[in-house]
């Protein structure tokens, strides 16, 4: 596609990429016009080539389906479930994708020659909040996902801010009191911190299982009929509905991931101010109601500034979202 070629072309594309499932979100290249979405699964691949190859084929065969000629497409955003080295192009630290640390670009412009924006999904997810959802209107926005694991994207001066090695954001290995601090623990880079322990569905989930395998838990609990009488069913989940009905066993097994992500926020407000932090990911999504009040609750007690604090709206379209908002930043500079 020649330059002048690219300048005329009237279509973008937004790529959320997981581990399993991946959607396609075609538009046009302004913000008023046709939208179009496709989900498919993930075809992880161990060589980045063979991954392109897969993905820009189904993005080739998705655009002759809604009438988008390939040579009409400008732009590509593109987000990863992992960090993103923006002046490299390395994909790090993405557990789907174990790829060798090179650049990425040169391959990706076997299969495509137009515009690209790569970046990680939270970020990705943060902009489309921004652009259509919760964070719309606010120049300095943080969003938080809490999952599987842990992470957070900044917004600031309504521009995304990566960090030196592009993990800005990368909030699991925050220090908020001093649990699961022993004199023999090292941050490890691979592995969970201390914040994405506690604080996560994983570590919720294993928490709750703990908590029922040393006896502390009755069958009488909520939880225990929730998980259908088997401690490895348990799950986060299971756990805030039986908060919301006030069940002991899950009030106690929640106060300290909920202490410790108010305790997080806090620094977040305290650090950046940001007029907004939107939550997101499976675990706020589960019961949204009751997990915004009890963060909200507990933040109270340690934040001197103003700061609001919402449930993100996109849910697992955010990314894709904020991908296409990438690119249509990226064109119009």
């Amino acid at each position: 596609m020649t330059e002048r070629m690219e300048e005329n072309a009237s279509w973008v594309a937004g790529v959320d990429i997981g581990g399993t499932k991946t959607l396609m979100i075609l538009s046009t290249r302004k913000d008023e016009g046709e939208v179009h979405e496709r989900r498919l699964p993930t075809q992880a691949a161990d060589q980045p080539e063979l991954f392109f190859q897969w993905l820009f084929a189904e993005l080739k065969t998705f655009c002759e389906e809604v009438g988008c000629p390939w040579d009409q497409l400008a732009g590509v955003g593109l987000g990863f479930p992992g960090v993103v080295l923006q002046d490299e192009g390395v994909l790090r630290n993405a557990p789907a994708f174990q790829w060798p640390e090179e650049d990425i670009r040169p391959i990706i412009s076997k299969f495509y020659n137009g515009k690209i924006v790569l970046d990680n999904d939270v970020n990705m997810a943060a902009m489309g909040e921004v652009d259509q959802g919760a964070a719309k209107g606010h120049r300095h926005s943080v969003m938080v996902t809490v999952g599987t694991g842990i992470g957070a994207a900044l917004v600031l001066n309504g521009e995304l801010y990566s960090g030196q090695h592009g993990a800005a954001g990368e909030i699991g290995h925050f220090i908020t009191g001093d649990e699961g601090l022993t004199s023999e623990y090292v941050a490890d880079g691979d592995a969970f911190g201390i914040f994405e322990q506690i604080t996560s569905g994983t570590g919720i989930t294993e928490r709750a299982r703990h908590y029922f395998t040393a006896g502390k838990g009755s069958e009488l609990s909520l939880i225990w009929s929730l998980a259908g009488g088997e401690v490895q069913q348990i799950e986060a989940r299971h756990v805030f509905k039986a908060a919301e009905s006030g069940d002991v066993a899950a009030l106690e097994i929640l106060e300290l991931p909920m202490r410790y992500m108010a305790r997080g926020l806090a620094n977040i407000t305290a650090l950046l101010n940001p007029s907004i932090i939107v939550l997101g990911g499976g675990v706020a999504a589960s019961n949204p109601t009751y997990y915004l009040n009890e963060v909200q609750a507990r933040l109270k007690r340690y934040v001197v500034l103003p700061i609001q604090v919402v449930i993100a709206e996109l849910g697992n379209k955010a990314g894709a979202i904020g991908a296409l908002a990438s690119i249509r930043r990226y064109l119009l500079k």
